[in-house]
């Protein structure tokens, strides 16, 4: 069964999954494929759409997917509940987007680093109390 996701959604989803996305393209070869759909992404482009090419959504993969050959489809759970109240988070201390662009909330890790937006070269997340 497909997952239904809109923009903001996928926006979120985009932004989690980046750095392993950038690992797995590294690994395989493709990140200057990666880095031209992120670059889209940043200037305002579809993250649904990079979501979809990537094959990041469950249930709506591609007949061609743009991953390398022989890497894994998708993430499984990654957005455990795309029409939850809140976006997926771990660790402590509540964080959100840097840029105020997307819906994602994230938390320190285990070591007690503050999380970084990858769409934005890793810029620190902001704490949620803090002014855009």
């Amino acid at each position: 069964m497909a997952v239904e996701m809109d923009e903001g959604q996928a926006l979120v989803l985009w932004c989690l999954l980046l750095p392993e996305l950038r690992r797995a393209a590294a690994a395989g070869r493709w990140s200057d494929r990666l880095e031209r759909t992120v670059a889209r992404v940043r200037d305002g482009g579809s993250a649904l759409d990079a979501c979809l090419q990537f094959d990041l959504i469950p249930g709506m993969g591609s007949d061609s997917p743009t991953r390398g050959v022989g890497d894994p489809a998708g993430v499984p759970n990654a957005y455990p509940d795309p029409r939850g109240s809140r976006p997926p988070s771990t660790g402590r201390g509540e964080y959100r987007c840097p840029r105020g662009v997307c819906g994602r909330y994230d938390r320190r890790d285990d070591e007690g680093r503050p999380p970084v937006c990858a769409l934005f070269d890793d810029e620190p997340m902001l704490p949620t109390g803090a002014p855009r």
